[in-house]
């Protein structure tokens, strides 16, 4: 792992956002775990809890991490929502958007970042391996953050291809012109997918960095963690599917809508 103290503060050029529903203990750990590993960087972290109540511990009390509650009592996590009000707080020109339970190498943020500034719209801050670490690993790794011993596992992405969710970086401006997060995903879908296919047909780029996977950590499958019903599994394919069979202007009216 690169020695943070080697690197240059992000300060006031980025801003990381967390949308957490707590859904079990595990998942309140990993939440824990991953903004105490990101708040090294010193960049302002919005972490916006949507819940009937809240479930979190003392995450505001960190000098760079903002807390926000917002009471919502739908047993349905509407976390693309909760993604553009994100967006919306950042007074950055880069943003990053986090799940609560994946980690990423410091240096691959930076890599991302860099991304961005070249001229991407959306960067993702690993290689497409989407690493998920049983429950006894992740029990040691929330312990110690040690990324060279993860990398030396050599653990199979999950899936066997590369992935598209977890962890995600956008320049602001260029995304909201994409649309921003399509709400039409109301819970558990192919938005990760949808998002990437909207971007590229909109004629922005997209990346990958070159070289780091995302480690993911364990927490039990929850009702956030899968398609309401056999109706909602139906919904959200077709919407996935509309929106990529759209043309560029087809696509630009849509986002109008």
């Amino acid at each position: 792992m690169q020695d943070i103290g080697t690197m240059p503060m992000l300060g006031e050029s980025l801003t990381i956002g967390i949308p957490v529903r707590i859904d079990s203990k595990e998942r309140k750990a990993n939440l824990s775990a991953v903004v105490k590993h990101l708040s090294a960087l010193q960049c302002r972290i919005i972490v916006l809890e949507a819940d009937a109540h809240t479930n979190t511990d003392n995450i505001g009390s960190i000098d760079n991490v903002d807390y926000v509650y917002v009471e919502d009592t739908n047993t349905v996590f509407h976390r693309t929502r909760y993604i553009n009000q994100l967006l919306l707080m950042s007074q950055t020109e880069i943003v990053a958007i986090w799940d609560t339970d994946v980690l990423v190498d410091y240096c691959q943020i930076f890599e991302a970042l860099q991304e961005i500034r070249l001229g991407a719209t959306i960067a993702y801050p690993y290689d497409g391996r989407f690493i998920m670490l049983s429950e006894e690993l992740s029990t040691q790794t929330r312990r110690k953050l040690d990324f060279d011993y993860l990398r030396n596992l050599r653990m199979k992405s999950f899936l066997g291809r590369k992935l598209c969710g977890g962890a995600y970086l956008v320049h602001k401006q260029r995304y909201l012109q994409c649309g921003g997060e399509n709400e039409h995903f109301t819970g558990w879908g192919p938005e990760d997918a949808e998002r990437l296919h909207r971007v590229t047909i909109l004629g922005h780029k997209a990346c990958h960095i070159s070289s780091g996977g995302l480690f993911h950590l364990y927490h039990p499958r929850g009702n956030n963690s899968g398609y309401q019903s056999k109706e909602d599994a139906r919904r959200m394919r077709e919407e996935f599917i509309k929106v990529c069979c759209m043309s560029p202007d087809e696509l630009k009216s849509y986002i109008l809508k």
